[in-house]
């Protein structure tokens, strides 16, 4: 049985796919194996796995479209490997990727439960660098507070102990939005995380849709958090506040005000010293597209 299971979903990027799978065929470490679940794409993507002539390659096609947590679930069931790793279907890997984490890994005390590493985020047209990950508070160890903040962890870049993952259970598949954060808080319930300070990774940006422009996706999404971890989230006054502000402000963006605007005044309850929450609150007081004009107008951010 192969060391690592190599997680790839994909749903009609057969255009970028052929480079992603093309950057875990070129690993330094070769004990693995590849299986990309299919989520019902309508494009060339069987045709694409099917020419690369692989013996590590698994192909399994959804009969619907189920999501990325369910296409991560399925690859998940018929992993072999004691490690997974996951790499979404627009991304690539640096060839030394597996070896280093694996290296580490194996070092590491049972109470690792995995590897992430920093990343590069460039433009696929132009080949420019946008960003690499900025530094975290607290890089490795347990993460929960850190996690409660924002998610340092990116989904491409980690390497995790498979029976770490049987015990907390598989992706929430109800969750379109935030599902990894909510994996990655479970796994931080039970055990700690390694960083390597190397971008191992490199994220594309396209025109491509991504579902961090789904706004319901988001909002739904951060809804499930928030009540699944309240107790974690609100530790910090400023960021529990933040949270239901953004919450507020895009439940605006989609037109639901009455929903917007419990969650703004939730906001300035919790912390009422944010000027710019009393500004969203105003500005939904008038009305979906006056919000939306005002919003704009003045440029506000969270």
């Amino acid at each position: 049985m192969p060391k690592v299971s190599v997680i790839i979903p994909t749903h009609n990027r057969a255009e970028f796919l052929e480079s992603s799978i093309a950057s875990v065929l070129n690993q330094t470490y070769d004990d693995f194996e590849i299986i990309v679940v299919d989520d019902n794409s309508i494009d060339r993507t069987h045709e694409v796995v099917k020419n690369i002539k692989d013996g590590r390659i698994k192909y399994i096609r959804h009969n619907e479209n189920c999501g990325p947590s369910a296409a991560r679930n399925t690859a998940i069931s018929f992993s072999t490997g004691e490690y997974i790793a996951f790499l979404d279907d627009d991304d690539e890997w640096v060839p030394e990727k597996l070896q280093k984490q694996v290296e580490l890994l194996n070092k590491c005390a049972e109470n690792i439960c995995g590897i992430y590493s920093n990343r590069l985020v460039v433009d696929r047209l132009s080949n420019r660098i946008i960003s690499a990950s900025p530094r975290a508070e607290k890089l490795s160890g347990n993460l929960l507070y850190q996690l409660s903040m924002g998610s340092p962890i990116h989904t491409s870049t980690v390497l995790l102990r498979k029976r770490c993952i049987e015990k907390i259970g598989l992706f929430d598949e109800t969750m379109s939005y935030m599902e990894d954060r909510d994996f990655w808080i479970r796994l931080s319930f039970n055990w700690d995380f390694e960083y390597i300070d190397k971008p191992l990774t490199t994220a594309y940006v396209h025109k491509q849709g991504h579902l961090s422009e789904n706004l319901e996706g988001q909002t739904a999404g951060r809804e499930k958090l928030l009540q699944r971890y309240k107790n974690l989230f609100n530790t910090d006054r400023k960021t529990w506040s933040k949270l239901h502000l953004l919450q507020g402000a895009q439940y605006c963006q989609m037109k639901n005000m009455k929903k917007g605007r419990k969650n703004i005044l939730e906001s300035i309850k919790i912390y009422p010293f944010n000027m710019k929450a009393y500004l969203h609150l105003f500005s939904s007081l008038l009305g979906s597209n006056a919000y939306q004009r005002l919003r704009m107008a003045l440029r506000t951010s969270i």
